[in-house]
Formats: C-alpha cells, structure tokens, sequence
C-alpha cells in the first residue's frame, strides 16, 4: 500500500511538472510572438518610430550636459571630451536608422543627428583651445552661483558658453599686456 501511494505521488508530480512545463512554453511563445509584433509594428510606423529616437537623443544630450556642466572643463578637459566623444559614438550608432527614415520620408532624426554632431565637434574643438590657455586663465564651468549653468541644456549652449568664456579670457589677457 505504501509503494503504492509513493508511485501514486510521483506520478501525479511527474505529470504536474511537464504540463506546467508544456504551458509555459506556450505562454513564452506567445509572449515572443507578441514582442515581434510590437517590433514589426513600430517598423511600419517610422513616423512613431523616428520620434522615440528623437526623445531618446533629448535624454542623451540632458544627461551628458549634465556631466560636462558638473566638471571643472579645465582640470578635467579629458573627462569633458570622453563625454563628447560618447555621445558621438551614439549619434553614429543611430545613423543608418536616420538615414533609411530620411530615405522613407521622415528627415528630422537625420537632421537633429547632423545638428548635434556639428555642436559636438565645435565643443571638442572650444575644450582643446581652452586648455592651450594659460593656466591663470583656465574656464572653470563650476561656480559659485551654479543658477547660471542652467541655462546649458544642449552641446549648442554648452559650445557657445566656453566660446564666451574664453573670448572674454583672451580679451583680458591682451588687455593685460
């Protein structure tokens, strides 16, 4: 009686296990098929599809900013360029997406990519000749009053602030002398 409750037992655990093993394979399969139809349908809406990239470049650019703001672009000028230099490995990443919207009719992601590589390389460019400054005149994004940095939300405001800052600097420095 006992050996036969035990197999009893086994059984009913043996097939208990491979029906929820048969279901769960159906429930993983039908959760597959139901990613590759939101994938297939954000393909067929590049409309859609080009604006969550574009928000997705807006979150990017914020916290990257929020990077380069937060350093001294003059004692961490490699920090300040590793940043730039992520985001244009980002930008290149998302390129051939931009290019094949383009082709499909939505330009904007391209253009916005193409914009912000521009402003990108001006910053690199503005961050080498600031640090070529003597070390008195050095930028320090940083101060006191860090109310003024807030006005930095983009790679264009943060190019033409350190472009100001250090006109301003070259201006002192020749009126120095």
């Amino acid at each position: 009686m006992r050996l036969k409750s035990i197999i009893v037992v086994g059984t009913v655990l043996t097939c208990s296990t491979l029906l929820w093993g048969c279901g769960n394979g159906t429930t993983n399969n039908a959760s597959q098929q139901q990613n590759d139809t939101v994938r297939l349908e954000s393909w067929s809406d590049p409309k859609r599809l080009e604006a969550s990239h574009l928000e997705a470049l807006e979150r990017m650019e914020k916290d990257h900013i929020h990077r380069m703001v937060s350093l001294s672009a003059s004692t961490d000028g490699d920090k300040v360029i590793t940043t730039l230099e992520r985001s244009s490995q980002k930008l290149e990443e998302m390129r051939p997406l931009a290019e094949m919207l383009q082709h499909e009719g939505h330009p904007a992601l391209l253009q916005r990519i193409q914009d912000m590589s521009g402003d990108i390389q001006g910053s690199k460019s503005v961050v080498a000749e600031m640090k070529k400054l003597p070390q008195d005149g050095k930028i320090k994004i940083q101060s006191e009053n860090s109310d003024s940095l807030h006005h930095i939300s983009s790679f264009r405001d943060y190019r033409q602030y350190m472009q100001e800052k250090i006109q301003t600097l070259n201006k002192n420095n020749t009126d120095l002398h």
